[in-house]
């Protein structure tokens, strides 16, 4: 049997990524919830059974299923993150022109001044 590389480490095939999270993930095309109380599988198709990780070593592992809040929750930190970088670089001078420091400084939201630099040069 060839056991696929897309998990999300591939020393431990049947794991799942955040295996320290309760969650949906898909794997080999099947919906599957991972309890991380006890790291296993639990099925709904075609009986409610649980699973060893090594189970699914054999299948694709498409990735975890995320919630609308979880998204939200994860832009949110990032918008956070970012934020704290151009405060860090106005702060340490020299990092950021002139103007992009004094549209901060103005008020502008630093996620918006970020956007509104428009592409890479």
């Amino acid at each position: 049997m060839t056991i696929p590389t897309n998990w999300p480490n591939p020393e431990r095939p049947g794991m799942p990524m955040f295996p320290e999270m309760s969650g949906r993930h898909v794997v080999g095309g099947k919906l599957l919830f991972w309890y991380s109380d006890i790291q296993k599988w639990v099925t709904s198709s075609p009986i409610s059974a649980t699973k060893e990780p090594n189970y699914f070593v054999g299948c694709e592992y498409h990735g975890p299923v995320i919630t609308p809040a979880q998204i939200a929750e994860m832009l949110a930190a990032e918008r956070e993150r970012i934020k704290n970088m151009v405060v860090r670089a106005c702060n340490l001078g020299n990092i950021i022109t002139a103007s992009q420091r004094d549209m901060i400084i103005a008020g502008i939201d630093s996620e918006t001044a970020i956007r509104n630099l428009g592409a890479t040069p």
